[in-house]
């Protein structure tokens, strides 16, 4: 006979088996990490996973989804009160959503993102549509900004803050605040009308 959980039950167990998964990534890696490994970790049987999740991919997307929602919500906070947002608050916001807790390229090595860039539930993350949609989405908000802005460019340096976080370990540690720094401030300057 299945298990029925309660409403509030599957939102813990939910919780719990996104913060363990994560951790399990963070050590194994995510193609490492098994479902059977997922599911005895909050203490289900692995076909009871499946009530919760479709897949693996399924999971590492709700994963991902949410640390979407934790760069964003300063942002959303900001725009709620005062409905524009000048290009230099954009940018305080912007360089906060780059610390571990609110960006997941510190959670994932880079064989990982390779996995999840050929993950139907995860790839659409990493195109240049999604990426050019969302800079287009967040711009139309801020002020300040040149009115010839070349998407394209903004999205490939966001990639490139991307792959110094992915990469970080083979990277000079004594610099990579700087470096991050340094692409950051290109795309301010490149923004700026």
């Amino acid at each position: 006979m299945p298990v029925i959980f309660t409403e509030e039950q599957r939102d813990d167990l939910k919780r719990t088996l996104k913060e363990n998964a994560l951790n399990s990534f963070e050590t194994k890696g995510v193609q490492k990490t098994t479902v059977a490994e997922l599911a005895k970790s909050v203490g289900i049987a692995k076909g009871t996973f499946y009530n919760f999740y479709e897949s693996k991919g399924a999971l590492t997307a709700d994963i991902l989804e949410d640390f979407d929602k934790i760069s964003v919500t300063e942002l959303r906070s900001y725009l709620e009160k005062e409905g524009r947002i000048p290009i230099e608050k954009m940018f305080e916001i912007y360089q906060n959503a780059f610390r571990p807790e609110s960006a997941f390229s510190f959670h994932f090595t880079p064989d990982d993102i390779e996995w999840l860039k050929e993950t139907e539930e995860t790839k659409h993350y990493f195109s240049p549509e999604y990426g050019i949609k969302t800079a287009k989405l967040i711009l139309g908000y801020v002020d300040g900004i040149r009115s010839d802005i070349d998407y394209a460019y903004v999205v490939n340096i966001a990639k490139l803050i991307n792959l110094m976080i992915e990469n970080r370990s083979s990277m000079c540690e004594s610099a990579f605040d700087q470096n991050l720094h340094s692409l950051m401030e290109l795309m301010l300057t490149y923004l700026k009308a």
